[in-house]
């Protein structure tokens, strides 16, 4: 999630920046944050709790497009405060602070927000019936959702039905690029990916070696590619809980197609049987 903030402009500004930007000042991805009562200088409280409640939301990178008064220079230490706190509290965040030398600069500050991009996550679904059509809308070529995973969502049982959402954008989005990255990126998106999986709880690991997949018959195979008999066995997991109720119990079943660099999710989002149980 990448956050714009724009702090310390005169209010002519504003706008232009919803001219210009309007869905993102609607999402939260664009933020204006207004002068301080009469005075000239940004409203530093309510950049503060903006700022951290951002970092509580994900951002992952955040742009301040900061004009600062002559006779304001307490301003930028202040805020430079805010931001290494930030920084304590998500390590991984990357924060660019864009000082302006015009205050009535709006083509400027909607040109540096433009090439900043900023994004904010899609509020996640409720419902699985939805799931066939937002993994193609949102994950078209990185992500191959197969019928038996369908099928199990039909049947799911699991309360927590947006953490499913969240586990699928796990691995269409940083195992993804973790898997396709290049050898000299590769420690830093493996790093990226582990952060992911603790802010959501979920554990990554094998679901069962060949030889005991043999054992219980197609249970943790799948017809791949689709419409041929060559059978795939589905090796991961993403886990959370290790109870059998399938209300607390969440599993995501799935190999890497190498060749197409694509996840294939076989089977969601409880355990698949084995002898033992």
């Amino acid at each position: 999630m990448r956050i714009a903030y724009v702090a310390g402009f005169f209010k002519h500004v504003l706008p232009e920046l919803q001219m210009r930007q309007t869905d993102h000042l609607e999402s939260g991805a664009v933020v204006w944050i207004p002068p301080y009562g009469s005075t000239p200088e940004p409203n530093l409280v309510r950049f503060k709790g903006s700022f951290f409640d951002s970092i509580k939301r994900g951002a992952t990178e955040i742009l301040i497009c900061l004009f600062v008064m002559r006779g304001n220079s307490h301003v930028l230490p202040i805020l430079q405060a805010i931001v290494e706190e930030g920084k304590g509290r998500s390590p991984n965040l990357k924060v660019q602070i864009e000082l302006f030398q015009d205050a009535r600069n709006a083509d400027g500050v909607n040109n540096r927000i433009d090439r900043f991009v900023p994004t904010v996550e899609d509020k996640l679904p409720t419902d699985l019936g939805a799931l066939e059509k937002w993994v193609a809308e949102h994950h078209p070529g990185r992500i191959v959702l197969l019928p038996r995973a369908l099928k199990g969502a039909k049947k799911s049982r699991f309360e927590d039905v947006r953490l499913i959402y969240a586990a699928i954008n796990l691995l269409g989005n940083e195992y993804w690029t973790m898997r396709t990255s290049v050898i000299e990126q590769a420690a830093q998106h493996r790093c990226l990916c582990d952060l992911k999986m603790r802010e959501l709880s979920l554990e990554l690991a094998p679901a069962i070696t060949e030889a005991s997949a043999g054992r219980e018959g197609d249970e943790y195979y799948v017809n791949y590619p689709q419409g041929s008999n060559e059978k795939r066995l589905l090796e991961y997991h993403l886990c959370k809980g290790n109870a059998r109720e399938e209300r607390f119990c969440l599993r995501i079943y799935f190999f890497w197609d190498e060749e197409l660099r694509k996840v294939v999710i076989g089977w969601l989002p409880s355990h698949l049987d084995t002898r033992s149980t």
